[in-house]
């Protein structure tokens, strides 16, 4: 289980503190020259929308599922559960094919009671139970630093984004609309059973506690 923090920063806020973290912190290797990456994922929800009631009333226990890809790599994809427990969050996943993400994206879950992945078995079960499904779309753009002790990791996230529904989330030709302006970058700092002070001095300045979720905001153009 991990700490997060989150807060949202102004535009001018964002340089200085970049600075400073490209001064003790590693990009994330992932990412393009330009240090950003594109996070596209589709999050799967009931019809009564019990993942996001959970989130808006703050449920202590709470879980999300999700199929994201990354940049344009439409031959990537990981299905991954997020789980909220109080202030800490867990994340666990597995690797799908393209062929497979298609296959859940279009409602076909089947073939999941036969796999041995006990995360797509989980899913499975929460279709045939709760009638979980794909639901929501977000699209977002993200800056990552990583920190060895701690296993920090602080994220700036912009041009939050989402499609209005449809199955074929890989089409990067769908429209995508912002669901905020201009005015904020979602920064976020993750970390194990401490926050070293050096990363502490770095970002407290700029960390006002706060509770937005992209999936929650995402949700507005439903």
């Amino acid at each position: 289980m991990r700490h997060e923090i989150k807060s949202r920063l102004s535009p001018a806020e964002v340089p200085g503190l970049r600075a400073r973290l490209q001064a003790v912190m590693t990009r994330d290797p992932h990412a393009r020259a330009d240090g950003t990456y594109d996070i596209h994922s589709v999050y799967l929800d009931t019809p009564s929308r019990r993942a996001l009631t959970e989130k808006q009333v703050g449920m202590p226990v709470r879980h999300k599922y999700r199929v994201r890809y990354y940049n344009d790599n439409r031959d990537f994809f990981r299905l991954e559960r997020k789980s909220k427990v109080g202030s800490l969050c867990d994340k666990v996943g597995c690797s799908l094919t393209r062929e497979e993400a298609e296959r859940l994206m279009a409602g076909d879950m089947d073939w999941m009671a036969r796999d041995d992945r006990p995360l797509l078995r989980e899913v499975f079960l929460r279709n045939r139970a709760e009638l979980l499904a794909p639901s929501v779309q977000v699209h977002y753009t993200r800056e990552a630093y990583i920190y060895g002790p701690g296993n920090v990791r602080v994220t700036l996230d912009s041009c939050i984004r989402t499609g209005l529904w449809d199955p074929d989330f890989l089409d990067i030709s769908q429209p995508r609309i912002r669901t905020q302006g201009d005015d904020f970058v979602l920064l976020e700092v993750k970390f194990d059973a401490y926050l070293p002070e050096i990363i502490r001095d770095i970002t407290c300045c700029h960390c006002r506690p706060m509770g937005f979720s992209k999936f929650e905001s995402c949700h507005s153009f439903d």
